[in-house]
């Protein structure tokens, strides 16, 4: 097995990473895979963006938004949580089971005294006391998967000492909006971190992130017995890999042009009179209908509204035509 620590936090390089193992590699090759990124929220390949963020709050906080080659739902990373990934050759029994491949991550955070379990949906629990003295489970860990012909990726998080205001904040879509589309919805848990248990447990020697995921990462190795490689990539994988981040990964194709055709209704003003209105979305961010509904009726605003049809549906471009007939910065943010 080969086992990888990336040299990146860019999450749009650590998810072609990901996909460069699986797809342009020996087919044969097992690899582990530990990554932390700067703070992005990323979606299931199959998700709507809009119905998983608030697109503000992620602006005003330097998020980053983007898409997992696997399915599932949104999860939220910063460099406090840790990601794994196992690319393995295909194995039917393993992609039908891959609890397996999470039992040493149980394991070893029994070794730091924590009650750690496998729940129903692939994911990882630990037990702790609430406000009230009472047990009761958090979710620490949210698994996926991919596979081609050929390999398979089941990855998923740690959350070791994430910013959980931030997590929240981030996928908590704001109250002047309704989406209906056909896309896969995110399950909501509650969740904890892992130091925080760690701490309420007043355990002697409390790891960094780094000598958590070193010492998770030799457990692991251990547990499966494997002979070990540590990997380091050559200058052309690694520019192999940033062009695909570039030209994959970061593009508005990939990241807005996945998402399934949405309706979303939103609450707006303008001139101090609220709104509501009802915009069409193809491609994830293409405006293909507009209109006002369900409110006082206003030709002027109704018409120039007509003028965002086929505009991307995004802060640069519906600038362009909101501001100049009258709309003000902050009732932009109402669109968003």
């Amino acid at each position: 097995m080969k086992l990888i620590f990336s040299p990146s936090h860019y999450p749009f390089f650590n998810l072609a990473l990901e996909e460069y193992l699986s797809n342009f590699t020996d087919k044969e090759s097992e690899y582990l895979l530990f990554y932390r990124n700067e703070p992005t929220l990323v979606m299931g390949k199959n998700q709507n963006a809009w119905e998983e963020m608030n697109y503000n709050y992620l602006n005003s906080q330097n998020i980053l938004l983007s898409r997992r080659i696997s399915g599932g739902g949104t999860v939220y990373h910063d460099l406090n949580n840790l990601n794994f990934s196992f690319i393995k050759p295909l194995n039917t029994k393993m992609v039908a089971n891959y609890d397996s491949l999470l039992q040493p991550i149980v394991e070893f955070l029994k070794t730091l005294g924590l009650n750690a379990s496998i729940g129903k949906r692939s994911d990882i629990w630990l037990e702790n006391k609430n406000e009230k003295g009472e047990i009761e489970k958090r979710k620490i860990t949210g698994t996926a998967q991919y596979t081609n012909r050929n390999r398979f990726i089941t990855h998923g998080t740690l959350l070791f000492d994430t910013n959980l205001e931030k997590l929240e904040k981030a996928i908590t879509i704001p109250t002047n909006v309704e989406v209906a589309s056909k896309s896969l919805k995110s399950v909501r848990s509650k969740v904890i971190n892992i130091k925080e248990i760690l701490e309420e447990n007043k355990f002697k020697s409390i790891p960094t992130i780094k000598e958590f995921e070193e010492k998770l990462a030799h457990f692991m190795l251990a547990y499966f017995n494997k002979s070990v490689e540590l990997y380091k990539f050559t200058e052309e994988e690694t520019n192999e890999i940033e062009k695909l981040a570039e030209e994959k990964y970061k593009s508005f194709e990939w990241i807005w042009g996945r998402s399934p055709a949405s309706e979303v209704t939103r609450k707006i003003t303008f001139k101090n009179q609220e709104y509501s209105i009802k915009i069409k979305l193809s491609r994830g961010a293409i405006i293909q209908e507009i209109e006002i509904v369900n409110t006082i009726e206003n030709s002027f605003l109704n018409k120039e509204l007509q003028n965002l049809i086929n505009q991307v549906y995004k802060k640069e471009e519906l600038e362009k035509i909101l501001l100049p007939i009258g709309f003000t910065e902050e009732e932009l943010r109402l669109w968003f």
